[in-house]
């Protein structure tokens, strides 16, 4: 079911802060992968790997349907990966609210990779 006009614009603005933010938590974690001296390169290498892989089909989930019909969808994706406030959420209509109320706030974590043996 498509939102209204008057959610459709905010949902506009809302999803371009979304994607600013989803940006920046990816590059901050691929900082702290990075800067994980304690790891190998290899093992920093692989988690990054994974970090922008995982990061990249949570876009897709996110933000590649860029239409009224899938709005609540990607609104219900952007709370489930804690991009939007309440706060910010709040400007929605009651009917738009009420549709994505079963999204469950969820932090993303790195998934760190385990140093693999030495094969010597």
């Amino acid at each position: 079911m498509s939102i209204s006009e008057s959610d459709w614009k905010k949902f506009k603005a809302l999803r371009a802060l979304a994607l600013e933010r989803f940006y920046l938590g990816v590059l901050a974690a691929a900082k702290t992968i990075s800067e994980r001296e304690t790891l190998s390169a290899e093992a920093r290498y692989r988690t990054l790997y994974r970090l922008t892989r995982d990061r990249d089909n949570d876009i897709v989930r996110m933000f590649d349907f860029y239409s009224r019909s899938k709005a609540r969808e990607s609104l219900a994706q952007m709370i489930s990966h804690d991009l939007l406030t309440d706060s910010e959420l709040s400007v929605l209509s009651e009917e738009t609210l009420s549709a994505i109320s079963y999204a469950v706030r969820q932090r993303y974590d790195i998934e760190w990779v385990a140093e693999q043996a030495s094969g010597d």
